[in-house]
């Protein structure tokens, strides 16, 4: 890995694990409130459109700027813009698939609290990688 690549690892890990770090927190502090939350946000197309092309354009960006793969730090990150940016495209294109795994995510009992559980823990590796380690 070029000292370019890891500056930029780390720079893209300081954006993506604070966020993932908070959302994770909210999704574990409002896992009951999700349920009755994203059904309605889906179920309002023009938001959903929005959303998707909002999403669309973070994971673009993102996969702009990070698109290596020599690091784990720099796999989670690039693979987190893939799936981004097939989210994205999934929102605008297909929202109903969206909504029905959003379902069965909610419907899992814990489920909104794992991956809330698990977007906390890569997050705070992100946030290590990007703040605090001497190399990415």
């Amino acid at each position: 890995m070029t000292e370019a690549q890891a500056a930029t690892t780390r720079f893209c890990a300081r954006v993506v694990g604070p966020l993932m770090v908070i959302v994770g927190a909210v999704v574990i502090a409002r896992a009951g409130d999700l349920v009755m939350l994203i059904p309605a946000i889906l179920q309002d197309g023009p938001l959903t459109f929005i959303t998707g092309v909002f999403t669309l354009i973070c994971g673009l960006v993102l996969i702009a700027a990070h698109h290596h793969w020599n690091s784990a730090p720099a796999i989670a990150i690039s693979l987190i813009a893939v799936l981004t940016i097939i989210r994205g495209v999934v929102l605008l294109f297909a929202p109903s698939v969206v909504t029905g795994l959003a379902h069965q995510l909610l419907n899992l009992g814990p489920g909104a609290f794992i991956a809330g559980v698990i977007a906390l823990l890569v997050g705070a590796w992100l946030s290590f990688v990007g703040w605090f380690a001497k190399t990415a």
